[in-house]
């Protein structure tokens, strides 16, 4: 086995073992101090980006489904966090629960009605940090024409230039909870659950 080879089995036995964050580290310069990141204004990576749900099926299960189209903005502060600014704008006729039939129905007027209001958008008008890499995100949720005041919990992933494109890149994990029969989205009540839980998965990248 020549050098090279023993070099990339060395290197994929130590991606194995030490997961994606690590590699990251060993390959290139990844930031993982949140305050340490560049400042600007970033554009969500709409390919890096997940938005799931997870809903109570008839009490015996989470069932799951997600939006595959999503647009947004950080504008990023790290001096002081607290002025950092988030925008979200989910297209809700990209609902996906893997049941075209069901998907039909939730884009229909009794749930999502999505001919009246295509737009799901999240607004932040506060940050208040909670520890060194987790903060709470508080705004406005607009969903089927209600807004009401809604809060993320984020926490910070990584920053740095992407190896790829050479852009500055920060990347988050989210969570969020609502109730959507208080977004007019009453449909299978009891049945299905009214409490809906959000994992959120999003980089965002400063435009060149």
């Amino acid at each position: 086995m020549t050098r090279l080879n023993k070099f990339l089995s060395s290197l994929a036995i130590v991606l194995l073992i030490g997961g994606c964050a690590t590699a990251a580290k060993i390959l290139y310069p990844v930031n993982d101090d949140p305050l340490q990141s560049k400042p600007g204004v970033y554009t969500l990576d709409s390919s890096h980006a997940n938005i799931i749900f997870a809903v109570n099926h008839l009490g015996f299960s989470l069932h799951h489904g997600r939006f595959n189209t999503i647009e947004g903005s950080l504008q990023l502060d790290p001096d002081v966090p607290e002025n950092s600014t988030l925008y979200v704008r989910i297209y809700a006729d990209s609902i996906d629960i893997n049941n075209s039939k069901l998907d039909e129905q939730l884009k229909a007027k009794s749930m999502f009605y999505v001919e009246e209001h295509p737009f799901i958008t999240f607004e932040s008008d506060r940050v208040r940090l909670t520890s060194e890499k987790t903060a709470i995100i508080s705004g406005t949720l607009t969903l089927r024409g209600v807004r009401k005041a809604f809060d993320i919990e984020a926490t910070f992933i990584g920053s740095g230039a992407n190896p790829r494109t050479g852009q500055q890149t920060i990347g988050f994990s989210g969570k969020a909870t609502l109730v959507r029969s208080e977004y007019g989205l009453k449909e299978w009540l009891p049945l299905i659950g009214d409490e809906v839980f959000l994992t959120i998965e999003a980089e965002f990248f400063r435009p060149t």
